[in-house]
This record gives C-alpha cells, sequence and structure tokens, in this order.
C-alpha cells in the first residue's frame, strides 16, 4: 500500500483519500503519519474493512466522512436520529437510489436538518439520470454552505464507475469553484488502471 500510495503522491496532490477495499500493509501506518489523508467510510489500518453502522443506526467508524446506511436496511430506519441527537458533526455522502439521501427528497432533508455533506457530484449526476434530483435542490445543493468535502469522478450515468474526467464530467465547474473557495476536493479515479501520462491528464 505504501509504494501504491507513493505512486498517487508522485502526482503532487495535497493529500490522499484512504478508502476501505484493501488489506493493509504493515508499515502503510506509518508511512501515513507524514501524508495529508481523508479516512473514507470504515478504512481500518488493520482490517480490510471496518463497520459504519450498528443495525440501531449508530455510526462506529471512525472516519472524516461515510456513505449513509442503504436503503430498507435495519440501520436505515435509525440513522437520521442518531445523527440528528449524537453526532451532528458526522458528515454524511449524498448517494445515489438504493442509499440513504440518494434523492433530492432526502438530500433536501439533510440540508434542512443542517448536516454536514461530502457532496459526490457523481452520485448527484446518478440522481439527476434516475429522475430523483430536481433543478430546484440541485441549485440549492451548490449554494449549501455546510459541504465538507467534494468527491468527483466521471460516470454515464448509469453506474458509479470512477472514470478518469473529462470536459463533459457533471458539476465541474461548480467543483473548481468550491476549490478555489477551500474546499477539499478528492479526485476518485481507479488510477491503478492508468498509466502515469494518464494519471497526471
Amino acid at each position: 500500500m505504501s509504494d501504491a500510495a507513493q505512486e498517487l503522491l508522485d502526482l503532487e496532490p495535497d493529500g490522499l483519500q484512504l478508502t476501505p477495499g484493501n488489506l493493509p500493509t504493515a508499515e502503510f501506518a506509518a508511512f501515513a503519519e507524514d501524508v495529508t489523508t481523508l479516512r473514507h467510510h470504515g478504512f481500518s489500518f488493520t482490517a480490510r474493512r471496518q463497520p459504519v453502522w450498528t443495525e440501531d443506526g449508530v455510526c462506529v467508524a471512525d472516519s472524516d466522512s461515510v456513505h449513509p446506511p442503504r436503503s430498507g436496511s435495519r440501520a436505515a430506519a435509525h440513522w437520521k436520529q442518531f445523527v440528528l441527537a449524537e453526532r451532528p458533526d458526522l458528515v454524511v455522502e449524498t448517494m445515489y437510489p438504493s442509499y440513504e439521501l440518494g434523492t433530492g427528497d432526502e438530500v433536501s432533508w439533510a440540508m434542512d436538518a443542517e448536516l454536514w455533506l461530502a457532496v459526490d457530484v457523481s452520485h448527484l449526476y446518478l440522481q439527476r439520470c434516475a429522475g430523483v434530483l430536481s433543478d430546484a435542490v440541485l441549485a440549492r445543493v451548490m449554494d449549501y454552505e455546510r459541504v465538507a468535502e467534494i468527491h468527483v469522478s466521471h460516470n454515464a450515468g448509469r453506474a458509479d464507475t470512477h472514470r478518469p474526467l473529462d470536459a463533459t464530467t457533471f458539476g465541474l465547474q461548480w467543483v473548481r469553484e468550491r476549490l478555489d473557495a477551500g474546499t477539499p476536493v478528492v479526485l476518485e479515479s481507479y488510477f491503478h488502471r492508468l498509466d502515469f501520462d494518464d494519471r497526471r491528464r
């Protein structure tokens, strides 16, 4: 993992987002001490992933931002009450249908509740393509002050494929404006599939 992280650091980003899914190697925690990082949705230095939500809707992940629970899960019935009562500082990500905060109505609820959001613009694009995010809610998201971080990647509107950005990437101008204003922006892409020139591009 340290070698893979160094390949990304060679691109000279301001930092790295650490996400679950890979089995951490023993030296990586020490390596990461010298790197600016955002830990996302159950990342762990000692396991492939750590639990994020209990069935009672309690967030148990030690992360900078998390996905809300899947729609229809036991946690989905309780997580909102937990966040409002116990963790108003928790940063939750805008998602796509099949997750909580996966529709415009649910994102509106989060803004009404003044939750901190990790706005994933590719997920908003999936909501748009599914017909569940109106112009009015999108405009409200783009004016929302409690945006703790932004995630950006490209997709074709059918699945969250984390493709590299291009000039047509949804929301890119807004992302640039928020980046210029100091909001952390995470470029989410499957960099391991790209050569160095494509990564730099």
